[in-house]
Formats: C-alpha cells, sequence, structure tokens
C-alpha cells in the first residue's frame, strides 16, 4: 500500500517539473524571439537576438553593439580569418546583396577549372538589363581572365552569366553549387537563384556576406586581384578593340589607399550594397552594408565601419 502511495506521488512530481520546464522554454523561446526551422537550425531573428544576449552577458567580449546609427539596414565588420565579429548593426537580418553574388559564383566557377586564357565571346542571351561589358555580342571575343575582371572589377552582369555557362553545368546545377558551397563554407543565411546577381532572392545576412567574401579574397588570389583594380583595360582578341572597365566603387577615387578589395550590389530591391576590405597587423577585416538608399552615403557608411573596426581589432590585437 505504501509502495502504490509513493509510486503515485512520484508520477504527479515529474508530471508538474515537465509542465514547469516546457512551460519555462516556451517563455524562454519567445523571449527570444527563436523559431525553429526543420533542421533546427534558428532564424535570423532568432540569432540577432542570442547575439544581443551573449554581448550582454559578457561584458569583456570585443564585439561592439551600438544603437541604430547607421542609414544602411545593416552593417557589419568581421575578422576575415575567424569569421569573428569586431563590429555589428542588424547583421543577422536576410537581406537582398545584388551583385555581391558574383564572389560566390566566380569562386564555383574557378573551383570547376575553367582556363584562363580560353578565348571565347559573350552570347547575345546573356546581354541583361544593369551593366554589361560592351563587346559585339556573339562575334568579338576576350580571355576569360578577361570576363571574371569585367564581372568582379566592373560588375559586368554578362560576363557573370558567361563564366557560369562556361562552367559546363546547367543554369540550375550552377545555382545548386553555389548554395551548395554557402552551406560547406557555413553560411547558413546565404540563398543564390541566379548567378550575376539580378535576383533579389540572392540573399543572406551582411554577417554571412562579410564572410562570403573574406573567404574568396583569402583563398581566391584572381578574385582578390580583380577586387582591388579601380579599372581594367580589355583588349579584344580579334578586332583589337579597347575596353576600360571601371569599378563602380567611387572609394577608388576618394579613399585610395584605405582599403585593399571591394565589390559593389545594387538592385532596386536591394539598394545598394558594399564589402570593403583591410589588411591590418592582426589580418584582414571585412566591412559589409547592405541596403542603403544613397550610393556616397552606403560607400562613407562601409568605409567608416572600416575603420572604427580596424581601431577596435588592433586594440583587441594589442
Amino acid at each position: 500500500m505504501c509502495l502504490a502511495v509513493v509510486a503515485r506521488w512520484v508520477v504527479v512530481v515529474v508530471g508538474v517539473f515537465a509542465i514547469i520546464f516546457v512551460g519555462l522554454r516556451i517563455l524562454y523561446s519567445r523571449d527570444l524571439n527563436i523559431v525553429e526551422h526543420d533542421d533546427g537550425a534558428l532564424s535570423s531573428s532568432g540569432k540577432q537576438e542570442v547575439f544581443k544576449k551573449g554581448l550582454a552577458e559578457n561584458e569583456s567580449s570585443d564585439y561592439v553593439l551600438p544603437v541604430k546609427t547607421l542609414h544602411s539596414k545593416a552593417g557589419v565588420v568581421i575578422n576575415a580569418n575567424t569569421g569573428k565579429v569586431i563590429y555589428a548593426e542588424n547583421a543577422f537580418e536576410v537581406l537582398p546583396m545584388a551583385s555581391i553574388t558574383k564572389l560566390m559564383s566566380s569562386m564555383v566557377a574557378i573551383d570547376n577549372k575553367i582556363g584562363l586564357e580560353a578565348v571565347v565571346t559573350i552570347p547575345p542571351d546573356d546581354y541583361t538589363i544593369g551593366g554589361n561589358l560592351r563587346i559585339v555580342a556573339g562575334r568579338e571575343t576576350v580571355s576569360v581572365k578577361d570576363l571574371f575582371y569585367a564581372s568582379i572589377t566592373g560588375s559586368a552582369n554578362n560576363a557573370a552569366l558567361a563564366i557560369a555557362k562556361l562552367a559546363k553545368l546547367s543554369e540550375v546545377d550552377f545555382v545548386s553549387v553555389m548554395n551548395r558551397k554557402a552551406v560547406e563554407l557555413g553560411l547558413e543565411s546565404l540563398h543564390f537563384q541566379e548567378a550575376s546577381g539580378l535576383s533579389s532572392n540572392n540573399s543572406g545576412s551582411a554577417y554571412d556576406v562579410a564572410r562570403m567574401a573574406g573567404y574568396a579574397f583569402l583563398h581566391y588570389p584572381l578574385i582578390m586581384d580583380a577586387a582591388s583594380q579601380k579599372e581594367y583595360k580589355i583588349t579584344t582578341k580579334n578586332t583589337k578593340r579597347e575596353h576600360i572597365i571601371k569599378n563602380p566603387n567611387e572609394l577608388f577615387a576618394r579613399a585610395s589607399g584605405q582599403f585593399v578589395a571591394s565589390k559593389t550590389g545594387y538592385l532596386d530591391e536591394a539598394l545598394y550594397c558594399l564589402v570593403l576590405a583591410k589588411n591590418t597587423q592582426g589580418g584582414m577585416i571585412v566591412a559589409v552594408t547592405l541596403g542603403n538608399a544613397d550610393k556616397q552615403d552606403g560607400e562613407n557608411e562601409t568605409l567608416d565601419l572600416l575603420k572604427k573596426g580596424e581601431s577596435a581589432f588592433l586594440g583587441a590585437v594589442n
């Protein structure tokens, strides 16, 4: 009899604790705005709240999370070697990245071992809206290397699409490889729908965009060199016409020497987006802003982030 009573009380106590545990978990999850997906990953809003909570509980952190100061929708500075955040503002919200997409499509194309000295032309159907390399479609020829510089330095959409086709994959398969590479690099928020950046569905958090850029600059010398050019001269192989590809980033003229690499992006849906990188005594740092309505303001904010990030980074290193 006594054992039966004890057993009933044990069941009651366990049940009460289970109810309390579930209730606390629900309240905690709501407080952090955490949304669990089928794969168990946190949503961008959840990551942002966990990030803030971590900062609040760790005063020794070298992260800087200020009140809203940017006109851009998001901004971040990271250590390119470790991915560690130096400065962040809304860094985990998923936003369109526009032509910054070309960093990923270029990495995938290089991974497919496309011959840089091969002579090719750009098919007429690769001429799209936005920036293009203005050679005679289907007739004038350039090297594959020229296409990479047109894509990264000049952000030419037709060059990026032509490069993707040279990988001998269907458009669908090429984009699948882009998304697979993002997963392999741990860039959970990145998603690509096409290779040039013309789709607003090419998106990711400022944090993951910065990590993608840092990886491209550190591990792909061709991308790093193309991203460091203010302009690049292309001479067509058959007609010998010269084309000067200019970098859309006006900081190359206004702030020369204050960064080593850059990638621009713009779509009506994405607004102005920018990546800047700089080598410091402690390693490369990368600054990103996404979603600024004004081009010059976006450039200035990204450069300012880079400077603040460098100061904080070197202070932490020293």
